[in-house]
């Protein structure tokens, strides 16, 4: 039993090490491929560095990634892929809000910006920035964490997700005396 054991894990650790990701920049489908071909936490890591150099230029608190806001902002891109359309609204009518809430996040969703591109992740940025509305969530002085999220279908289209909130405090625990 045991020499089977050792065997399955072997195979395993072997398949594994061929399924490594791309690293660098993902440069949209028609340059890059897949986009799970790249880790997502490189991607991740990278869109918070550039927004929160943006925010230090602006005298901003800079932001922190969020578990629960990226996968509000994976599902929601996955959803909004069956609808065909870029939009805040969940097929089931939630809203940003609502969405964050039920991926766990103790907060109040600030703002949320969404694309329907072939475009890489640096350019979904840019668009984001040169937009007004976007541009001001992305610098919301009040935001403190970030959730950033795609879907990719067969085609190479790349529905993209940014959810910007502010956390609520974590309650202080007052210690019973004794």
């Amino acid at each position: 039993m045991f020499r089977l054991s050792a065997v399955l894990v072997s195979l395993l650790l072997t398949l594994s090490a061929c399924t490594e990701f791309s690293s660098g920049t993902y440069e949209g489908n028609a340059q890059s491929g897949a986009i799970s071909s790249f880790g997502s936490d490189g991607i991740r890591l990278r869109h918070l560095d550039a927004i929160n150099a943006l925010r230090a230029e602006r005298g901003a608190q800079p932001l922190q990634l969020s578990a629960a806001l990226n996968a509000a902002a994976d599902t929601h891109a996955r959803d909004m892929s069956k609808q065909q359309r870029a939009w805040d609204f969940g097929s089931d009518r939630t809203s940003p809000q609502e969405r964050a809430t039920r991926a766990g996040f103790n907060g109040v969703v600030r703002g949320e910006n969404v694309a329907e591109t072939f475009k890489s992740e640096l350019l979904v940025l840019q668009t984001w920035l040169d937009d007004p509305a976007s541009r001001a969530s992305i610098l919301d002085p009040e935001a403190t964490h970030l959730g950033y999220g795609w879907y990719q279908e067969s085609s190479g289209k790349l529905w993209w997700v940014e959810v910007l909130g502010q956390a609520f405090p974590e309650p202080v625990v007052m210690a019973e005396s004794q």
